[in-house]
């Protein structure tokens, strides 16, 4: 398997699984298929690596040997559409999933991991019959139009349905927006957005203000209006795409096969990049387009990639404790004093507070830091809801026993747990890719006692040393790690099924936690 090779008795008992579950009645078809089953199989059991297989490439890139033409061609009695083969690889699926995890090998099937999402009832093979069983026959009903009708022109291209209730949050209006003006000019994809406003109970005059005003932002189609969506297909979006109250964003692919369920998160973290949004793409970028954790975060703003760039040092800051704001503002200034070769730049990031808050704590640092960059309170909203998603998408593609991006995994929790906390800074260099923080308390310290690093600065292991000096510093002060607390502002609960605490590895208990902030919607 993937640290020991395959074993005859692997062999055997993959033997024993195929036979008994290859037709008993045509002996002749269970023969015939058998072979190439069975090659493909056994390549699969001899090459698996890392605890994983990636169904994320085609037939003949991943099974040089053997394709789905070999299994097809396999026997005389080709059937339409390919069905020895279709056959072949759906006992492969059936047979090899449960024994490969069996034997502690993880079967990750990207390219199949919309099937339980299915739109029922379609008619056809394209996106035209998708949405004509969700939302009747466009054409006839015009119940789907942006200033025009719906037409032959979204066959064959990525649609991207938009769910969300009529009070769509006006920061994820601006953030689609942006990614689908990127998608229409940068990347130059064939793709188009679908808003598919879901209510329920009595329509009002409020409502339909508020259904105008919205529909008017949205440069993309979207259902004429909320209430010619059916009952049915609203129990379906709840019962089968899981959408509560968070907008969610459900992928067809040209032949209006649901290729992601949601990808929201894929979206918030990579932007126009992540097209086609499927989880395929998902994966290649974590695995190819990751080489620091802090670009990755600050590269929502570009004003703020830039500076790593500029070979500025970047401490984010956040929490709502006022007079350890203006005390950690003058520390740092003071060292730029002394140290006048290292320029800084504080980020104020706030926490997972309301806006009102936010905004006064920004006030406070105006008046003490009035040259401060200073972000938006979109901007500073966005930040948390990012890494929100990254948590999510690295949770969803990679596996626990899976260890390819733990440190990844590990640094964005950390950074989570402090949106509840009253301070917290983390230093970001250039010079390194290891990002240095802590709660409140310590990293005033540290810059108060800057004489007992500040020799260390230009040295290549400085910031191993500064984090190792953070660290006794915790210990010092007796405070130790205090609980973390990650709180993932997601409707679906089951979005993450598991999180091990980023400071002492133990499973974390998850809890549900319910708030109303009596506020209708930030266009009023």
């Amino acid at each position: 398997m993937s640290d020991a090779a395959f074993s005859d008795d692997d062999e055997r008992s993959l033997l024993e699984e195929i036979m008994e579950i290859l037709p008993y009645n045509d002996y002749w078809y269970g023969f015939t298929i058998f072979e190439p089953l069975y090659d493909l199989a056994s390549f699969i059991l001899e090459n698996v690596t890392a605890h994983r297989l990636d169904a994320t490439e085609s037939t003949t890139q991943v099974f040089p040997n053997v394709s789905e033409e070999r299994v097809a061609d396999s026997t005389e009695r080709r059937l339409p559409d390919d069905i020895h083969a279709n056959y072949a690889f759906k006992l492969i699926d059936i047979v090899l999933k449960e024994w490969l995890v069996s034997k502690g090998v993880q079967y990750m099937d990207d390219e199949r991991f919309g099937d339980p999402y299915q739109i029922p009832d379609q008619k056809g093979n394209d996106n035209y019959y998708s949405l004509m069983a969700l939302f009747g026959p466009p054409l006839e009903s015009k119940k789907l139009k942006l200033s025009k009708d719906i037409d032959l022109r979204l066959r064959n291209e990525t649609l991207l349905l938009i769910i969300s209730r009529v009070d769509i949050p006006l920061d994820e209006i601006l953030f689609l927006k942006d990614t689908y003006v990127e998608l229409k000019t940068s990347v130059k994809q064939n793709c188009e957005f679908i808003w598919v406003p879901i209510h329920d109970g009595a329509w009002t005059t409020s409502l339909e203000e508020r259904y105008t005003k919205v529909s008017q932002m949205m440069p993309w189609y979207t259902v004429e209006h909320p209430t010619f969506i059916t009952e049915e297909t609203k129990q379906f979006v709840r019962d089968v795409w899981k959408f509560y109250r968070k907008p969610i964003i459900v992928v067809l692919d040209g032949y209006g096969r649901v290729k992601y369920p949601n990808a929201i998160h894929l979206m918030h973290t990579w932007g126009a990049k992540a097209f086609p949004f499927t989880r395929v793409r998902e994966r290649a970028l974590w695995m190819t387009e990751v080489t620091r954790l802090d670009s990755l975060v600050l590269s929502f703003d570009h004003d703020l990639s830039s500076m790593l760039e500029d070979q500025k040092w970047v401490i984010l800051y956040g929490g709502g404790d006022a007079k350890w704001i203006q005390e950690f503002i003058a520390l740092v200034n003071e060292v730029t004093k002394v140290k006048s070769d290292i320029y800084i730049e504080l980020i104020y990031v706030g926490n997972n507070t309301e806006s009102e808050q936010i905004q006064r704590i920004k006030d406070v640092i105006s008046a003490v830091s009035p040259r401060s960059h200073s972000l938006s309170l979109r901007k500073i909203r966005y930040f948390w809801t990012r890494l929100e998603s990254l948590l999510i998408s690295l949770s969803q593609t990679f596996s626990a026993s899976d260890h390819t991006l733990d440190s990844f995994i590990q640094e964005v929790k950390k950074l989570l747990s402090y949106a509840s906390a009253d301070s917290w800074a983390c230093l970001i260099t250039p010079s390194s890719n290891l990002m240095i923080h802590s709660h409140g308390d310590a990293m005033l310290q540290a810059f108060t006692e800057y004489e007992v690093w500040k020799h260390h600065v230009h040295t290549q292991d400085f910031t191993k040393f500064f984090k190792t000096y953070i660290e006794q510093l915790e210990r010092r002060g007796g405070s130790g790690h205090p609980c973390s607390r990650i709180i993932l502002n997601i409707d679906n609960k089951d979005a993450v099924v598991r999180l091990t605490c980023p400071q002492c590895t133990n499973v974390m208990e998850k809890k549900v936690q319910y708030i109303c902030c009596h506020a209708d919607n930030e266009l009023d």
